[in-house]
This record gives structure tokens, C-alpha cells and sequence, in this order.
């Protein structure tokens, strides 16, 4: 099969019917029809596979960080870098391959250890959405393989000055943990003002195999919300959140020695948006938004090799954009999101070189060069409903322009020795690790999907999507040299291009609801990281990771989710997920792919007093391996948790919540923590409670 042409006409197909003006003014009636949600986080004008974790989860199972709530998810696997350093894959893509949003403001890193994700404020979500598959249609270069968007609570509106708010206090027997948070709401008619705090503690996590050692970690997070109504129909929101890490370990990863001891002495992040909608503007423009946000992460890390050597790397990373959106109404049948953005990124790393003898010698180096990223996108997402009853179209185009450029950089910037207590200066040679570039490229994306009910309660999606992602500047400029394993990137990586597919089966019945999946994904150079020998810019030849681009790759899959309502106090849920990907070419399994992993829930609530879960995590043994990849046996881990509903006290409320992961104490291995790192086991049993008081 001749697949560029395939995407090629899927495009055509895609800008055919966006273009394509329907004249038919008839109202549609209204359909009472309860199904299982599948719209994505952005706009309903498409059907993406989609999956989300609201706060009443969030809070029952207190999770440590913000990937372990997606573990139970359909389609997510969780990676792990440490006990805090987490993040997630989805339908067998990494980090690189997905885009994190902060109320759909961009998160962007110096690389995928980077624990991005862990300075999340947990306890200030409403809920976090998750696209699987190409959102490179929507949200541009970065989306290729899924979105996932942390949406943070918005107080409402009252018709009187009110407060309202909750202080919440948390233990974690496992490491230790306290977890202390605040929220403060004022509200009044056409205003709001909202503050949230939290502080974390925790030491070294126990595992069935003995103590985890440098897993602890500190973090402090808080934020200011604001919101102004005028005439109903135009609203102002500004945002201001903060988080900050310190003494976080890091136990284990491919880029370390097993000698070395790992934390990050301190890691920021700062985000601040503005945003004006305006809702009714006339009868074609329903709503406009316009956005403003600016979000910064910078990290130092202490990495002490041995007594002789420590090596101090540190980055900062900055990104800024604008977003306008405008969803047009033509009729019932006939409705057009048309929206421009443009974001500016940049990077920079150094790291100091300490070795330690009868003299101390420090080297100042740049890993890698100082960089910056412009993109500039249009895109429109177009709704087409041919029979409200039985069919609807839905189809998105995206065109955009990137420019990524990048400084000289030089493999010692100083060096100098400390004799006695005094230092001298040392000459270095000019041994250039990058050279200085620009690289502009232009990228389009296309999705289209069709939605059939053959029969009431029962729907059919077909969605085609073709998406393009260019490299980022880590994959470009990645040196990360920690005296393990060198991880190298290249300035010289083509765009990975694909064409994505997912047919979904859904049933939604009185008690009953299904969803099955299936997708098949075709990648044109893929970027992936492939042992192999690597020239220094010294000359030497060592083994290292190198990102490389997969010429052809093939990512399948299914996916099951059901939950049964078998009476008003007894719930089951469960969902199955199994990915396969190979290099065509070479005939080769690709790394970091999950096993077969499931989920399978028994939750039991009891006249408005309390609700229980008795739940199953399991994953097989992953025998299909890259190059140099270890395999990974199955195992299952048995969790409950229970928490009551909120009992009054006067005008405020109190609500305990408690449980016990991993009960049986089992000692297992995650496969994605595996085959990055150390040969670790995950946390053992954990007994967790938590109180929290609210009023309003």
C-alpha cells in the first residue's frame, strides 16, 4: 500500500468538507440519547479517543503525582524516573510525542526526565483530559501522539459576596508523606477571587525489597485565580501559579552510573495567563476567545558520581503564546471553530564539572546551545451532520510554520583549578560542540471522522487523521553526559510524519456502557533513540542513545472500558489496553513500549454515608523487546480505598478519605521504569489518610 498517498487523500478528503457550505436551515430535534463521552478537550467539532480523571477520583485515591492518576486509564502507561519524577505514555508514544497543557497553556522542558508533570498542584484540579492519538490538528506540533490537559478549579459565581473554601492534611505510610493543602474562594456576582496552597514532604519510599534509597522529595506549590463578568456576555480570567521542588532524588535512570546519587537541588515553575471570552457576539459568532500566557521551568541538579567527581547540570526554559478562537454558526447542521496561535519558546543548559583530588578542578561546560523555537498556526474544525439521528461528519485542517535556531556551543566554556585555596585560570581549547543554525519548516495536519448510529444506544466512529511533528530542541540538541549512558540528539532530524486510525464501538445502555477501540498508526520517521557509536566532538567513539528517525514504523493496538450499574449501590468498572509497534524495515520491536495492562474496579456506595473501591491494576510480561531491553514479568496489585460523603458541621463540612495500595505487599517491576533506568522495584504497601474540612 502506498501510504503517503493514502495521507494525501485524507487531506484532500479533510479540506473538501471544510470548505463545503450546507444551505439547509431546519432545526434538529432534540435526542435523548446517554453515551459515553468521547469529545475532546478542546472542541466538540471532533471525536478524538479521549479519557479523564475527575477530582472525586483524584481525591478518594490520593495519588503522589499527577501520572500516577492516569495509570488506571485506558491506553496510559506510567513512566518513572523516580518516586516524584513521573510522567506517562500513551498508546505506546513517550513524552516527546505528547503535549502538556496547564489549562491549555503548553508545558515544555529541557527532556523527557525532566518531571514536568510532578509540579502540578494535585489538589487544585477539576479533573485532567487526555487525547489519544494525533491532536496535531488542534494544538499543532507536539500533539502527535496525544494531549493531556490538567484543568484547574474555577469557583462560580454567586448572586452575594460569599467565601468558601478547604484545608486538607494527608499521610502516606509508604515514604512518609504529609500533604498539607489550602483553598481560598471569594465569589460575588460578577467576580471571583480564589487562592490555593500546598506543601509536600516525604522521605525514601519502602519497597517489598527493602528501602528505596534517595527517593524523598519537597515541594511547595500556590496560585491566584481571578474572573470579571460584564453584560453576561464577556468574561476576564487571569491565572498566576507557581510550584517549586527541592532535595527531589532521583533514584535511578540510564543517563546515571549505579554509584552515583542523583537529586535536583531545585526546580521552578512559573505560569501566568490572561484570557477574554466573549459569548453571543451575533448570530454567526457564538463565542471568541483570546489568550495570553507565559510559563517558565527552570531546574539545577546535583549529580555526585563518586568522591572524586560530581557533575552540576542546570536549564531554564521559557514559553510564551497567543491563542484566538471563534466557533461560527451557520445552522443546526452546519457549525465552523476557526482559531490562530503563535507560541516562542527558548532554552538554554550549562553544568559544571567538579573533580576532586590533591586539587579541584572545575569545568564549565555547554551541553547544549542556547535555542529557540517560533511556531505560527491557523487551523478550523468543521461539524457537518447529515441525519441528527444516524450520521454526522467531523473534519479539522491545520497549517503551520517553525522556526527552531540555535547558538554556537562549545564543549568548555571556562576551566579553572583551586590550589591551596586560590584559583587559576587554565586555557581551553575552542572545541565547538554545536554549530550555530536556523531551520524553518512548515507542517499541516488533517483529521476526519464519521459517527453512525445504526441502532439506539449503539455508535460507530471512524476517525482518520494524518499529523506532522517537528523535532524539538531536545531531540535537535541533546547532550546529556552524566557519566552513564551518553543520550545524544541531532540537529539534522527530518519531521516525523503519520497517518492515524481508530475505529470505536460504543453501547450505552440504562446500566450498561461499552467502548472498544481499535487503531492502527503509520509512522514516517519516527524520532526514537537507537544504540549506536558516537563521534565526540574530541574524535573519540563511545556507545550512546542517539535519537534517531525510523524510517517506517507501525504502532496497533486495542482497547476495551465498561462500566455496570448492576444496582444504585454497586458499580463494576474495568478496561484491557495492548499496543504493538515495530521498525518496518529493520524487522524490529521499538523500545519503551508497555505490556498488556488492564484495570478492573468494584465500587460500592451506601445511602450517602461512605463509598468503597476494591480494585485490580495487572500488567503481562512484556516479551516483546528492542535492542538491549530487559524483559519484565506480569504481575497484579490489589488496591482499596474508602472514603465518607461530607458530613455537616454548622456551615461547614468534614470528609475523611483512607485507603491501602498494593496490599498484598507484591514486589514488581514497571516495564517503563525498567528498561530507562535501574533495575528497581516499585513502591511497596502504602496506607494513606486524609482529612479535609470545607465551608461555604
Amino acid at each position: 500500500m502506498n501510504y503517503k498517498k493514502l495521507l494525501s487523500l485524507i487531506n484532500l478528503m479533510c479540506l473538501t468538507l471544510i470548505v463545503f457550505a450546507n444551505t439547509n436551515n431546519d432545526s434538529i430535534k432534540q435526542m435523548q440519547i446517554k453515551e459515553i463521552t468521547i469529545y475532546s478537550l478542546a472542541s466538540p467539532k471532533l471525536t478524538l479517543p479521549y479519557v479523564s480523571v475527575d477530582k472525586a477520583s483524584i481525591e478518594k485515591n490520593s495519588f503522589i503525582t499527577p501520572a500516577d492518576a492516569l495509570v488506571s486509564k485506558t491506553g496510559v502507561a506510567l513512566i518513572r524516573d523516580g518516586i516524584w519524577a513521573t510522567t506517562v505514555n500513551i498508546r505506546g508514544m513517550n513524552e516527546q510525542k505528547l503535549l502538556l497543557l496547564i489549562d491549555q497553556d503548553r508545558i515544555q522542558t529541557s527532556s523527557d526526565i525532566a518531571g514536568a508533570l510532578s509540579t502540578i498542584n494535585m489538589n487544585q484540579l477539576e479533573k485532567i483530559e487526555v487525547i489519544k492519538g494525533a491532536g496535531s490538528v488542534i494544538f499543532g506540533s507536539g500533539a502527535m501522539g496525544g494531549v493531556i490537559n490538567f484543568v484547574s478549579q474555577i469557583p462560580e459565581y454567586t448572586n452575594s459576596l460569599k467565601s468558601s473554601g478547604n484545608l486538607s492534611s494527608g499521610y502516606h505510610i509508604v515514604n512518609k508523606m504529609w500533604d498539607n493543602a489550602a483553598n481560598i474562594n471569594f465569589t460575588n456576582k460578577n467576580w471571583f477571587v480564589s487562592l490555593n496552597g500546598n506543601y509536600r514532604t516525604a522521605e525514601n519510599t519502602q519497597t517489598p525489597k527493602g528501602v528505596l534509597k534517595n527517593s524523598q522529595f519537597n515541594d511547595l506549590a500556590w496560585g491566584l485565580k481571578g474572573g470579571m463578568r460584564y453584560n453576561d456576555n464577556q468574561e476576564l480570567l487571569v491565572n498566576y501559579n507557581e510550584a517549586n521542588a527541592w532535595d527531589v532524588g532521583l533514584p535511578g535512570s540510564n543517563v546515571f552510573p549505579a554509584t552515583a546519587t542523583v537529586r535536583y537541588t531545585g526546580m521552578k515553575r512559573r505560569q501566568m495567563s490572561g484570557e477574554y471570552i466573549f459569548t453571543d457576539l451575533s448570530d454567526l459568532i457564538t463565542q471568541l476567545k483570546i489568550k495570553a500566557y507565559t510559563q517558565n521551568i527552570g531546574r539545577n541538579v546535583e549529580n555526585i558520581v563518586n568522591k572524586n567527581k560530581s557533575i552540576l547540570p542546570s536549564s531554564y526554559n521559557s514559553t510564551s503564546g497567543v491563542k484566538a478562537t471563534a466557533d461560527l454558526y451557520f445552522n443546526d447542521y452546519n457549525t465552523l471553530t476557526v482559531g490562530a496561535e503563535s507560541w516562542y519558546r527558548k532554552s538554554g543548559t550549562r553544568r559544571l564539572n567538579i573533580t576532586y583530588g590533591a586539587d579541584t578542578i572545575v569545568v564549565g561546560e555547554q551541553p547544549n546551545p542556547d535555542a529557540n523555537m517560533l511556531n505560527v498556526g491557523a487551523f478550523a474544525l468543521y461539524k457537518k451532520i447529515i441525519d441528527p439521528k444516524y450520521f454526522t461528519i467531523n473534519s479539522g485542517l491545520r497549517l503551520d510554520y517553525h522556526r527552531t535556531q540555535n547558538d554556537t556551543a562549545f564543549k568548555q566554556v571556562f576551566k579553572y583549578t583551586i590550589i591551596d585555596g586560590k584559583k587559576v585560570d587554565a586555557v581551553i581549547p575552542k572545541v565547538i560542540q554545536t554549530n550555530a543554525g536556523i531551520k524553518p519548516e512548515f507542517s499541516y495536519s488533517a483529521h476526519l471522522d464519521f459517527e453512525f448510529i445504526p441502532i439506539k444506544r449503539n455508535k460507530l466512529i471512524l476517525t482518520l487523521a494524518s499529523a506532522y511533528r517537528v523535532a524539538s530542541i531536545e531531540e535537535r540538541f541533546k547532550y546529556i553526559d552524566q557519566a552513564g549512558l551518553l543520550r545524544i540528539g541531532s540537529p539534522n532530524l527530518k519531521p516525523e510524519k503519520g497517518g492515524f486510525s481508530n475505529l470505536s464501538y460504543l453501547y450505552s445502555g440504562s446500566k450498561f456502557n461499552l467502548k472498544a477501540d481499535i487503531f492502527a498508526n503509520y509512522l514516517f520517521d519516527l524520532i526514537t533513540e537507537m544504540q549506536g557509536n558516537y563521534v565526540t566532538p574530541t574524535g573519540t567513539t563511545v556507545n550512546a542513545l542517539i535519537n534517531t528517525n525510523v524510517n517506517k514504523a507501525f504502532f496497533t493496538g486495542a482497547e476495551m472500558e465498561f462500566n455496570w450499574l448492576l444496582s444504585n449501590s454497586f458499580m463494576l468498572l474495568g478496561n484491557v489496553s495492548y499496543v504493538q509497534a515495530r521498525d518496518i524495515e529493520a524487522g524490529i520491536f521499538l523500545p519503551q513500549i508497555p505490556p498488556l495492562h488492564g484495570y478492573l474496579s468494584a465500587n460500592y456506595r451506601m445511602n450517602n454515608k461512605f463509598e468503597t473501591e476494591l480494585s485490580a491494576l495487572w500488567a503481562g510480561t512484556q516479551n516483546q523487546l528492542a535492542k538491549n531491553e530487559t524483559a519484565t514479568k506480569g504481575h497484579v496489585i490489589i488496591n482499596f480505598s474508602a472514603n465518607s460523603f461530607p458530613v455537616n458541621i454548622k456551615k461547614s463540612h468534614l470528609q475523611l478519605f483512607a485507603g491501602v495500595n498494593n496490599i498484598f505487599d507484591t514486589a514488581y517491576k514497571n516495564h517503563l521504569f525498567n528498561t530507562r533506568g535501574l533495575d528497581l522495584y516499585e513502591a511497596g504497601r502504602n496506607i494513606f489518610v486524609k482529612l479535609k474540612w470545607s465551608w461555604n
